[in-house]
């Protein structure tokens, strides 16, 4: 009896550290896909989470497949999203992981451009979660930023219905009192604010709250009603929704002492002929003020091509072209041009930095000739000279033949300038022999060997008979020009366009200090923006919005009509929004002549001033 008993106890012992041994393990896995997850190895990831979901007795089979989700929402796998998903409720219907899901699906929504759903989702997360942590406070944030987009009232009201959390039910109602004042509703928006219990309400939303109680009862102002039309989803997603979260980013910080603007929101999903048809329904909408359309040079073109000899002020944020204001009349162009902007870099490097020999370095693209032929055009206008141009295809990785080319006529051009041996048929030591008598004069010694310098071996040289390089790059090309300036010993002013204001890229260490002293053109200079859907890359469209919207909602209009807003586009002498200037030029009253000068101190960008119809203003003055 002693003896079975001493069996059994070592066959427990043996199979608890069996089963021990094997939970070690299994946690050490899911741990392992955790971190390789943040790390962001996804494929490494995918891998140590597929191994465990094929074993059907391994506990961590609910949170990897929580973490399988995130993966693929990450991965933009939009099919095994919804696939995983299903599975997974259908599988662990009681899990404890269903309000992680809940807040991936959220995530997933929101990247889908689809924040009825994501809301939805964020507030059944929230539900899911018993305990008031840090959990809350972030699911909140979410639900937050969702509210500034602008939720349905028709969804808010039937989830108002149906709700039995009151901390939920009075978020509900706040989203919906935002979206009425955003309708144009301020007497509804009241009604629903005062069904809030603001105890009972979380302090993240207390500001919205009181923001929305101020305009829901002052006085109401007429509405200034316009059609956002943009890319929500495909491949050009990015930049409309970091362009809508500027948007709505304005219209919650405007004071609205001039206009009251509600917005309908179309999505082009990316395609111009999308565009091109909603735009032509839009039109058809009398109430409808302007359209804003922040869209692509070539999308836009198709825009307002369709419009014929409509009376709707079109707004082009991303348009670049000078010939669209000419393909349709109404049309605004806000960021400037590229033209204008070439234009001005010109007459910055004439006439304040007295650059009289230039050279121009530029893509072989369109973008790229436009910028160049303005620019030579303006410096051969002030008087200075472009010494030299040279073209680049694809990503400038090696430009070693251009700067090749631009030293040997920088050397050539030193040369002339240094070309004083000969003066009224003599030498410097022969004027010098007038007056002075050597044992030179009486015994024909041989003269030392003059080695003849050429462009082939001066690359020791640094040179400054270029005084500036105008580089008019694309975005992409910052990394691959920036090293390789310091790399041909030139001492000269680096000019640039827009694309230069990246600050990152400039900041790393063989680039920045060798660029410092660089001058570059743009409509915006950017600040750092807080944003939930805000991705760097897409901090100008952020700005873009931003400023769009605040343009509009201080526009000197009474009765809100489309040819009121044309005329009081056309005349704009002045606004300052948020690191921007708008100014009608003289010369085409349709596009924003007003551009910044900023410098490169080899840190930071540092504002030098801002030129509106060819004058510079360098009052320090901005909004930042």
């Amino acid at each position: 009896m002693k003896i079975e008993k001493i069996i059994i106890t070592l066959f427990f012992n043996i199979v608890f550290s069996q089963s021990w041994v094997k939970d070690q393990l299994n946690d050490r896995q899911i741990n392992l896909a955790i971190n390789s997850y943040n790390s962001g190895r996804f494929t490494g990831t995918q891998s140590i989470l597929n191994k465990i979901l094929q074993e059907r007795e391994n506990l961590n089979r609910e949170p990897a497949m929580a973490l399988l989700i995130k993966l693929q929402i990450a991965l933009n796998q939009t099919e095994l999203v919804k696939e995983s998903s299903k599975k997974f409720f259908s599988e662990f219907p009681m899990s404890l992981y269903q309000k992680n899901v809940m807040e991936s699906l959220g995530d997933f929504y929101v990247n889908q451009a689809n924040y009825t759903s994501a809301y939805r989702m964020y507030i059944r997360s929230k539900k899911l979660n018993q305990k008031k942590n840090n959990y809350n406070d972030r699911i909140n944030k979410k639900l937050l930023k969702l509210i500034l987009v602008r939720i349905p009232v028709p969804t808010l009201s039937e989830l108002i219905i149906l709700e039995l959390d009151e901390e939920s039910k009075n978020i509900h109602n706040l989203a919906k009192a935002n979206t009425e004042l955003l309708n144009g509703q301020p007497s509804e928006a009241a009604k629903t604010l005062s069904d809030i219990n603001s105890k009972n309400l979380p302090k993240i939303f207390s500001p919205l709250f009181e923001d929305l109680l101020k305009a829901a009862f002052n006085p109401p102002l007429d509405i200034l009603m316009v059609g956002l039309v943009l890319p929500l989803s495909g491949e050009q997603s990015d930049y409309g929704k970091a362009f809508l979260e500027g948007f709505a980013k304005a219209s919650r910080n405007s004071k609205k002492d001039k206009n009251q603007i509600s917005v309908i929101i179309q999505d082009t999903k990316s395609n111009d002929l999308q565009s091109v048809k909603i735009v032509k329904n839009l039109n058809k909408i009398k109430q409808l003020s302007a359209l804003i359309c922040p869209l692509f040079d070539h999308t836009s073109l198709a825009v307002v091509s369709s419009l014929g000899d409509s009376d709707i002020p079109v707004l082009l944020p991303n348009a670049q072209k000078e010939n669209l204001s000419q393909v349709y009349r109404n049309t605004f162009l806000t960021s400037s041009t590229i033209a204008l902007e070439a234009k001005i870099a010109a007459n910055y490097a004439v006439k304040k930095l007295k650059l009289d020999s230039l050279a121009v370095l530029a893509p072989a693209d369109e973008y790229g000739e436009i910028q160049t032929d303005s620019f030579i055009k303006e410096v051969d206008r002030l008087g200075a000279s472009i010494v030299a141009t040279q073209w680049y295809t694809g990503e400038p990785k090696n430009l070693r033949r251009q700067f090749k080319r631009f030293r040997e006529i920088a050397f050539n051009l030193n040369e002339k300038e240094d070309d004083f041996e000969n003066v009224l048929g003599m030498n410097i030591d022969s004027l010098d022999a007038l007056f002075d008598i050597s044992s030179e004069d009486f015994f024909d010694l041989p003269e030392p060997e003059k080695k003849v310098m050429t462009s082939s071996d001066s690359s020791k040289i640094i040179l400054s008979s270029i005084q500036g390089i105008y580089i008019p790059l694309k975005s992409s090309d910052v990394e691959y020009i920036g090293p390789q300036i310091p790399m041909y010993n030139f001492n000269t002013k680096i000019i640039g366009n827009s694309n230069w204001q990246d600050i990152e890229t400039l900041k790393k260490e063989n680039i920045g200090p060798h660029l410092k002293g660089m001058h570059f053109t743009t409509s915006y200079r950017f600040d750092l923006a807080d944003s939930l859907f805000l991705n760097g890359d897409y901090i100008d469209d952020f700005y873009r919005g931003y400023n769009t919207s605040a343009l509009l909602s201080n526009l000197n209009v009474k009765d809100k009509s489309r040819p009121e807003i044309n005329i009081a586009l056309s005349n704009i002498s002045q606004h300052e929004g948020l690191g921007y200037f708008y100014s009608s030029s003289l010369n085409n009253r349709n596009i924003n002549s007003a551009l910044q000068i900023l410098e490169f101190d080899g840190t930071k960008f540092n504002y030098v001033g801002v030129f509106k119809n060819d004058s510079i203003d360098t009052s320090n003055n901005l909004n930042f």
